[in-house]
Order: C-alpha cells, then sequence, then structure tokens
C-alpha cells in the first residue's frame, strides 16, 4: 500500500524535539508545491529539502497552543521508533 500525497491542510502526527518528545497532532501549511519561492529568497520561509519535507503546524494544550516547525521529514516505519522532529501519517483505528 502507499503513503497518501502529502498536501498542504492536511492533519499529520508530529514527534515534538524537545521534553518528552511527545506525538503531536499537526497541520501541513506548505509542501514543495504550495512553497512560494519569493519566501525563500527573501529569508522568511525555509526551503524544502525534499518533496517529503513540509512545514508544520503544530497543535498543543499549553496555552499558547501551537507552534511553527519547518523543513519536517518524513518517517515511514515503526511509531514508536520515530525520531524526534520527523512528522508521519495518524495510525487508523
Amino acid at each position: 500500500m502507499t503513503s497518501p500525497i502529502v498536501t498542504a491542510g492536511r492533519i499529520v502526527m508530529y514527534r515534538g524535539k524537545y521534553g518528552f518528545n511527545t506525538l503531536r497532532p499537526a497541520i501541513v501549511v506548505c509542501t514543495v508545491d504550495t512553497l512560494d519561492p519569493r519566501g525563500v529568497q527573501t529569508g522568511e520561509v525555509s526551503a524544502l529539502s525534499t518533496d517529503q519535507h513540509v512545514h508544520l503546524q503544530v497543535f498543543t494544550p499549553s496555552e499558547k497552543g501551537m507552534f511553527f516547525e519547518q523543513n519536517v521529514p518524513y518517517w515511514d516505519g515503526k511509531i514508536e521508533e520515530m525520531p524526534a522532529g520527523s512528522w508521519t501519517w495518524p495510525m487508523r483505528a
């Protein structure tokens, strides 16, 4: 079975880089197809390393409610082995 194509607006799971490396829901805010090269040229937005890297808005239960992560790599392995700072598709119920 092939993975779905990542597109802006999709909900994914993100493994945090700090603290407890919690798995959190996130929304894809940018892919290689939606990245504005002018933003990269001016330094406002990071470039994406591959077509599987994305920019995310990560949801958190803290008071600030969310944070952004840029150029996040895709993880296609077991969720228990998912490295910090990567994204994957949500598990199916």
